[in-house]
């Protein structure tokens, strides 16, 4: 994995740029499992084989994020032998309203509902009213045509299915899950179903409706009823009607970065989605989540309690295919040394790098279960460890939830004995802080610092990046990436000023310290004139308002109560969105006047066109 300075950043799971774009542009009784009725107790790390020491550093790790910025707030959980080692919340549940985050708040999980929805299709698989050969055009009209005719339900659970990430603009695009599944059948993939990995929201909503066609109940209630109960997962729901007690515990949704996080969603809101879908819309936390887990490493059971058989859980942990990034076909991102991401049949699986095949990966016993959401919600489980990590934050658009896995490794899988080396003398000159100014990386601090033996470049939006010396004095290279040059500058006296980054032709200069605090240039109306009012996707006929907010350019969204202001413009005339500077923004002028706008992002590019008074 590469650092990404112009127009990209490294994707979170779950966390791409493309669902940002998509909002810009048989019953159980839970009292009968043992685990339902009793959870997780508390005991002392040391009685579990655990460092109370390397447990605390793991939480003072996110206490870091958050006193940095890079997430607003966040909650952490390890469990150990089914034993409780760490429970703390950090920073602010909603940081306006000055509510501190509480163990076990309530976050919107994302992705993370995926492996939920591929539960419920492996329950209807294990009673045979359902087959992973079954075709989706044989429950959904919408996919009787003939790209989306013989896509499967496995193709499906391992998003072979050819279809694309979304094909949503907003969250209210149909009234129903079964409108949303038939129009994605209609619209049809984007690849031959079969042929490779490509990670799909739409896929997984087509499973949800297909096990509300099946079953002949909604999604909430099959789930509900089928797995949330018997598992004893009281906390986690749809929250689909705005009368739900459990949402004063839901935290507020924050998008953005470093210095820039924008609250997205309040509780307050009407709910963020309109019903059940199959990709997303669960809420939980953190406690619930990690019982969902345990049914995995359970081979299916809860207690005495079997919620799916053996058979089903062999074939969910089956590793399938390579995890892509999100929109990509770039590896998906980890920080645990020697594993690679795989994908089962809705389960991410990290693997054994070096001892599977890549091409045929299957047989292969995976070494940590779990999933991620895009808002910075993640869970691991190491079933030979019997332990369960589990960090919530409601930060989208952050890589904390990803940088937490290096220190998971370096303090609690394979901590090194002699522990943190002190830093040599002749590298003290080199480490504090250099704001960067290019890019995504408005206004940045890029931290310099003694890591492991070797300088290392902490970059808070993305990782830390170690680095090796490569020839003259003062010169390195990405470890990761050894196309990436790093040097510092001195001043005439020997102190050291800055530091440059060299990377495909192109030089970037970062001055030493913070940034400053001078007051940011605001337009006069006037100014902001020729560029306000309303713009039109031809593509997809989505409209845009661009307004003026407190003496900023702003984009109104029709999905978020807020506008979203825009950084003012660069020495090229882009103008980047305040809550994620990978998305660039540059207005075409005629007679002085802005007659369209260039959105470009790590999803792609889309021209909106500046409409008439009488359009409207």
């Amino acid at each position: 994995m590469r650092p990404k300075w112009h127009s990209e950043r490294l994707p979170v799971p779950g966390a791409t740029v493309v669902l940002v774009l998509a909002a810009l542009l048989a019953l159980v009784s839970p009292g009968s499992s043992t685990l339902a009725r009793e959870g997780f107790p508390v005991a002392t790390p040391e009685s579990c084989g655990l460092s109370s020491q390397a447990l605390r550093a793991l939480a003072e790790t996110v206490e870091d994020y958050i006193d940095r910025d890079m997430a607003v707030g966040a909650e952490l959980l390890v469990i150990k032998d089914r034993q409780t080692v760490l429970h703390e919340a950090f920073g602010w549940r909603d940081r306006e309203g000055q509510v501190p985050m509480e163990p076990d708040t309530l976050f919107n999980i994302r992705s993370m509902t995926k492996p939920i929805t591929g539960a419920a299709i492996q329950i209807l698989v294990d009673e045979g009213r359902l087959a992973l050969d079954d075709r989706a055009s044989d429950y959904l009209p919408g996919f009787d045509a003939d790209d989306s005719r013989d896509i499967t339900i496995e193709q499906l659970l391992t998003h072979r299915s050819g279809l694309p990430l979304s094909t949503l603009q907003g969250t209210r695009d149909y009234e129903s899950l079964y409108a949303m599944a038939n129009a994605i059948g209609q619209g049809g993939p984007q690849f031959p179903p079969g042929s490779t990995f490509w990670y799909s929201d739409a896929g997984a909503d087509v499973l949800g409706a297909i096990v509300e066609q099946v079953s002949g109940s909604s999604l909430d209630e099959f789930v509900t009823q089928r797995l949330l109960e018997p598992l004893g997962m009281a906390d986690t729901a749809y929250l689909g009607t705005p009368d739900d007690p459990r949402l004063d515990r839901v935290a507020t949704l924050y998008v953005g970065g470093v210095g820039n996080w924008q609250p997205f969603w309040t509780p307050a809101d009407e709910p963020f989605y309109p019903f059940a879908w199959g990709s997303q819309s669960l809420y939980g936390t953190p406690a619930d989540y990690a019982r969902f887990l345990a049914m995995w490493m359970d081979e299916g059971r809860v207690g005495d309690t079997p919620v799916l058989t053996p058979e089903a859980v062999a074939r969910t942990l089956e590793p399938v295919e390579r995890m892509k990034s999100l929109g990509s076909d770039s590896p998906y991102p980890t920080r645990f040394a020697d594993l690679a991401a795989y994908h089962g049949q809705m389960a991410l699986l990290h693997l054994q790098e070096a001892s599977v095949d890549e091409d045929r990966p299957q047989g292969a016993d995976p070494v940590i279960v779990g999933y991620s959401g895009s808002d910075g919600t993640i869970a691991w489980a190491w079933p030979d460890r019997d332990l369960m990590i589990l960090y919530f934050t409601q930060s989208r658009g952050g890589a904390t939830a990803i940088r937490l896995e290096e220190e998971i490794e370096r303090l609690l899988l394979d901590p090194a004995p002699e522990g943190r080396s002190p830093t040599p003398s002749e590298y003290a000159d080199y480490l504090g802080t250099y704001t960067a100014d290019f890019g995504p990386f408005v206004n940045q601090p890029f931290e310099v610092l003694w890591r492991d033996g070797s300088l290392a470049l902490d970059i808070p939006s993305q990782f830390i990046y170690a680095l090796d010396r490569a020839g003259p004095a003062e010169r390195w290279t990405m470890r990761e990436d050894p196309e990436v040059g790093i040097s510092f500058v001195r001043d005439s006296t020997g102190v050291v000023t800055g530091m440059q980054i060299n990377q495909g032709g192109n030089r970037f200069e970062l001055p030493r310290g913070t940034a400053g605090t001078a007051p940011e240039e605001v337009l006069s109306p006037e100014q902001a004139a020729p560029y306000l009012g309303w713009y039109r996707d031809a593509q997809t006929g989505r409209e845009v308002e661009v307004v003026l907010q407190a003496g900023r350019l702003a984009l109104r969204i029709p999905e978020t109560n807020e506008p979203l202001p825009l950084h003012p413009p660069d020495a090229d005339g882009s103008w980047r969105l305040r809550m994620d500077p990978t998305i660039s923004l540059r207005f075409d002028l005629e007679a002085g006047r802005a007659v369209s706008y260039r959105v470009r992002g790590p999803a792609g590019e889309a021209v909106f066109t500046r409409m008439d008074r009488d359009e409207r």
